[in-house]
């Protein structure tokens, strides 16, 4: 099922204080760091009650990466590209946040993977 414009713009909104929450974490922090914030948003925000936690959890690494301009565009969906880069993290990074890896990025995690682990 499709994001809504309006789903997502909740999630969009959360983008910079999930960044500094989850800033110099490790995975596992910051894994759960995205999974109670998830939780609050599916508790606090109505137009995003229709979705499960675990759909949110999932979305938000998605968004913050697409937002960084991590792997390139073509690996993100096609209704999405258009925000692709357009929110660069504060320090430059181009390292994935790892708290979602469900999500393949058409091949793009698999090959990132590879390189570095």
């Amino acid at each position: 099922m499709y994001w809504s414009e309006k789903e997502q713009s909740h999630l969009l909104e959360a983008i910079p204080s999930y960044r500094e929450k989850i800033k110099n974490k490790d995975i596992t922090v910051a894994k759960r760091i995205t999974l109670e914030l998830a939780e609050e948003i599916h508790q606090s925000v109505p137009d995003v009650q229709g979705r499960t936690v675990n759909a949110i959890n999932e979305r938000l690494p998605y968004l913050e990466n697409l937002l960084a301009g991590i792997f390139e565009a073509h690996h993100y969906a096609a209704k999405d590209r258009e925000l692709y880069s357009t929110f660069r993290r504060e320090n430059g990074s181009v390292d994935p946040n790892l708290c979602n890896t469900r999500h393949k990025y058409n091949g793009a995690m698999t090959e990132w993977r590879k390189k570095n682990e």
